[in-house]
């Protein structure tokens, strides 16, 4: 025993002393490591290592430049980045794909995006943990300081500029149905903050303060205890179903590449319609039914194309209602406005509510600085005349008998921030997207758990219609209940789960997020271990 702790010692010391390009290769290492934590893979417990490692590699840049704050800022940044940089770039790799759908145009654009967008989005917590170099210490005192600064990191990922919170750490626990109740109570940042403070435990093992380290170690286990009592007990409530009321999703699989060339224009929406009337033939039509077509589902202008929504109307037997994606446009002073929609279409073929998309991608849906990029060669890659431009606000659609649903188009799920109030909450949450840009890699994987994410924060159920999958009925509870798997062509029909009380996270939002940092910033200070003073 005495002689595993002494090698666990000697370990420990070579990893603080050390430094250069030996220091930046083992933490990107460590970040490419602890980006398979998260979906598809679920290895959370890496990052019981992973993350002591990227803390005793921050003190060995610490130690090394003690008296210096300047070049420790500096040392704690090439450390940070390099962890986050494997990070985001194992994590992030799929991206890529994007630009091999129309390769001639796009493909020179790879090696910059596999280098700008994982380099980019490192500098947030490699700043913020670079700031926290200047009230690091050695004890249980710098790791809640570097728990508070990576939660902060991720909060700020998820909000400045256009946001993007993927694969923010919270997500570690999207794999585990028992573990993934927690987002119900703490949101996406609240859980981001127990991933950190529970997978940075280990480090204190080693300290010298043995009744700190006690400390932290049993507020671990009362920690994790309450995770794993309160997703037990939340997943024993019975599943219960709406009445009169079923779903049927359909999965078209249209190739990314086909869908806008002009030859199949007129061939999409003959093709959903052949399908969704296959899959209507083998239900009870006895009862209302929702029927849902992926994103952006045609190569032209639903609302104003003659014959689309007679079409559809004449396919869509009595009691039906179809909820779809598409383009429309609007006139405007400035010219045409174009809008990635989702459309209500009733079973006589009438347009009954449009919803537009709010939060567009960059660089997909319209071209950020535009003057700049566009005079070096770079464009969307979405084909359309013009930038699309943003809808005004999320909100819910009313249907029949009380039903309502809330629109969320592509990568919009993964925004937390798309909660609606209490007064407005809807019975359902309408994921439609098309992954079919990213292949078989582990995008479509990533997007379809995070979905599943705002399910369990709402307490509402889910319906996800993609087009290349993964199309999916999620229950409130994150449960999967029905799907079509990856690049297949399919469907599924299934009764409603109906809406669980609002979550306490739809009540106050991230207020439990931000009180557990109040709380963790006051016992630092109250600790004096936040001031200047006392580090050198």
């Amino acid at each position: 025993m005495v002689s595993a702790i002494d090698k666990s010692r000697t370990l420990i010391s070579s990893l603080r002393e050390l430094s250069g390009w030996r220091r930046g290769l083992l933490a990107f290492a460590g970040g490419i490591a602890s980006a398979f934590a998260f979906p598809p893979y679920g290895a959370f417990p890496i990052l019981w290592v992973t993350l002591p490692l990227l803390i005793l590699l921050l003190d060995g840049a610490r130690d090394q430049t003690a008296a210096r704050r300047k070049t420790r800022f500096f040392a704690f940044f090439r450390v940070s980045w390099a962890f986050f940089f494997g990070f985001f770039l194992i994590g992030l790799f799929w991206i890529a794909e994007a630009f091999l759908v129309d390769a001639k145009s796009y493909a020179w654009m790879i090696p910059f995006a596999l280098v700008i967008l994982p380099g980019g989005l490192a500098l947030i917590p490699s700043l913020v943990l670079s700031g926290a170099s200047l009230f690091w210490t050695h004890g249980v005192s710098r790791i809640l300081l570097f728990v508070v600064a990576l939660a902060l990191s991720n909060w700020l990922r998820g909000h400045i500029l256009t946001g993007f919170p993927w694969n923010v750490w919270g997500y570690a626990f999207a794999e585990n149905l028992t573990l993934m109740q927690s987002f119900s109570a703490l949101g996406i940042y609240g859980v981001g903050f127990l991933v950190l403070f529970l997978f940075s435990m280990p480090v204190v093992l080693i300290d010298q303060r043995r009744k700190a380290a006690a400390a932290y170690i049993s507020a671990c286990v009362l920690v994790w205890a309450g995770v794993v009592a309160y997703g037990t007990n939340r997943l024993q409530a019975p599943q219960q179903t709406v009445e009169g009321l079923q779903v049927l999703v359909i999965q078209p699989n249209v190739p990314q590449a086909d869908k806008w060339k002009p030859e199949n224009r007129q061939r999409l929406l003959p093709l959903y319609l052949q399908q969704t009337q296959q899959a209507l033939s083998e239900l009870k039509l006895d009862t209302e039914t929702l029927i849902f077509w992926p994103e952006s589902a045609f190569p032209f202008l639903l609302d104003e194309e003659p014959g689309a929504l007679e079409a559809i109307g004449a396919t869509l037997p009595q009691n039906t209602m179809l909820i779809t994606g598409g383009i429309r446009r609007e006139l405007s002073e400035n010219g045409n406005l174009f809008f990635n929609s989702t459309f209500v279409v009733s079973d006589e073929g009438a347009l009954i509510d449009i919803y537009d998309k709010v939060r567009l991608v960059p660089f997909g849906e319209y071209l950020p600085k535009r003057w700049l990029l566009q005079s070096i060669g770079v464009e969307r890659l979405v084909p359309a005349p013009a930038d699309f431009t943003a809808g005004t606000r999320h909100k819910k659609i009313d249907l029949k008998n009380s039903l309502s649903f809330q629109p969320l188009i592509c990568y919009e799920a993964i925004f937390p921030q798309t909660v609606l109030p209490v007064s407005e909450r809807p019975n359902l949450l309408v994921n439609l997207t098309n992954d079919g840009w990213f292949g078989e890699t582990a995008g479509p994987y990533q997007h379809l758990a995070q979905a599943r994410v705002r399910a369990v924060e709402q307490g509402v159920p889910l319906v996800r219609a993609a087009n290349t999958g993964i199309s999916s009925l999620v229950d409130s509870n994150g449960r999967i209940l029905a799907e079509v798997v990856l690049n297949k062509k399919g469907s599924f029909n299934s009764e409603l789960p109906k809406i669980l009380r609002p979550t306490p996270y739809v009540r106050v939002g991230d207020s439990i997020f931000w009180g557990i940092i109040l709380v963790v910033v006051s016992i630092l200070l109250v600790m004096e271990k936040l001031l200047p003073t006392r580090r050198d």
